[in-house]
């Protein structure tokens, strides 16, 4: 089964470091630019990615505001962490926001020191307040294992994880077919709804490549992917667009 979702990516709108010397690029771009940012959100939403992973930053904030007083009605999942949780929530509040997903640094590390109690508190905070909530993991092969056995496996309903053929940011070496078939049985076993994001690998692969093997991966319902161009939103999303259900 493929994916049938897509959400739009907004790394290169904070100048997330993964991006080596581009990010300075984007940084160029659209630091104190957020109408830069607009014109990139209202171009993905014309191509029918109605969706966001948003990360907190002003800029981009000022971006969303932009877009939505163009008429477009904007999802959002919000990424939050214990450091800025309540800041989170009184932003995330005014918009029409439907998840609010725990960091994958957050859950990462309190995973590797079993602190599956904290990662329980904030998901159960997400949750009284009325949103979906959601975790991210950087390492999928080695803490799926361990969130299938954690003490919060029932308190999330949505998981996000790096997926992309040379296992960049993920790990694994490469996703060859012994990895594949790994991913595929850990990624069963969830039975959560699950988005596969750096899916083009940081720019590593292109669109056509990536997606062509990403659908042969069971069980992602969503695709995350970020566009630093007006052009780059018309190619990777049209690509996208007919490979996936």
């Amino acid at each position: 089964m493929t994916f049938n979702e897509i959400i739009l990516g907004t790394s290169p709108f904070i100048f997330a470091p993964q991006f080596g010397h581009r990010t300075r690029l984007y940084e160029l771009d659209f630091e104190k630019q957020p109408e830069n940012i607009a014109e990139i959100l209202n171009k993905s939403y014309e191509l029918g990615v109605h969706k966001i992973m948003m990360n907190r930053s002003d800029d981009l904030e000022k971006a969303l505001d932009l877009s939505i007083n163009e008429g477009n009605d904007w999802e959002i999942i919000g990424r939050t962490s214990a450091d800025n949780f309540e800041d989170d929530l009184s932003v995330y509040n005014k918009y029409n926001t439907s998840s609010l997903m725990l960091d994958g640094f957050f859950v990462d590390e309190n995973i590797a020191n079993n602190n599956y109690d904290i990662i329980s508190e904030y998901l159960n905070l997400i949750k009284d307040q009325g949103y979906l909530p959601s975790i991210e993991t950087r390492t999928p092969f080695k803490n799926i294992p361990l969130i299938k056995e954690a003490s919060f496996f029932d308190d999330f309903e949505q998981i996000m994880l790096p997926l992309n053929f040379y296992g960049y940011m993920m790990d694994c070496n490469f996703l060859n077919n012994e990895n594949k078939k790994i991913i595929n049985e850990l990624l069963s076993s969830l039975n959560k709804k699950i988005i596969a994001n750096r899916t083009l690998a940081t720019g590593i692969l292109q669109p056509k490549e990536a997606y062509d093997f990403i659908k042969n991966i069971d069980y992602v319902d969503s695709v995350c992917v970020g566009v630093a161009k007006v052009s780059e939103a018309e190619q990777t999303f049209g690509i996208i667009n007919e490979v996936k259900d």
